[in-house]
């Protein structure tokens, strides 16, 4: 049996006696929406014309991953331009100059990691820094709409933080 308006915390009042379908569940704790990574085809081409373009000033890119990377100093939301790595993947050269993914802190990627394979949802990247360690972050394949969604690890925040000022 569901719960009914009376109980439900919207102000229906019990005169409704509606009854609410929904289970009772925890309201899981918001993500934090950080960054849009975006690849580019030529990383110091894509500072430039984002520069330009946006008037945003960007750290020295820096490999991270194997990847060559350049975050803007805007302050949350970053941009994360990312240097094209080949033909596929989620880095790849035919996936240039548009949002790729957008990403968000997780303070527990595996425990993420292992919700996303119960729902069935496509892992296209897992970052770690070593074997034995915990996914530093976990990019979604493409939903319907092409996005992805990269759950970065809380940890590196600091590190993220400092770089990007």
């Amino acid at each position: 049996m569901g719960r009914t308006a009376q109980d439900d915390g919207r102000g229906a009042g019990p005169e409704s006696g509606t009854e609410i379908d929904r289970p009772m569940t925890r309201t899981p704790v918001p993500l934090t929406f950080f960054c849009v990574g975006i690849v580019v085809a030529d990383l110091e081409q894509g500072v430039h014309r984002l520069s330009a373009g946006l008037g945003v000033e960007f750290t020295r890119p820096a490999t991270v991953f194997g990847l060559s990377i350049a975050v803007s100093r805007t302050g949350s939301p970053h941009y994360q331009l990312i240097q094209a790595t080949g033909d596929d993947g989620p880095f790849a050269t035919a996936d240039t100059d548009r949002a790729r993914y957008y990403g968000c802190w997780e303070q527990n990627t595996e425990r993420r990691l292992a919700q996303l394979a119960a729902r069935g949802v496509v892992v296209e990247c897992v970052l770690r820094e070593s074997s034995q360690a915990s996914p530093s972050a976990v990019i979604t394949g493409p939903d319907l709409a092409g996005g992805r969604i990269a759950y970065v690890a809380t940890r590196l925040r600091p590190a993220i933080e400092e770089w990007a000022r």
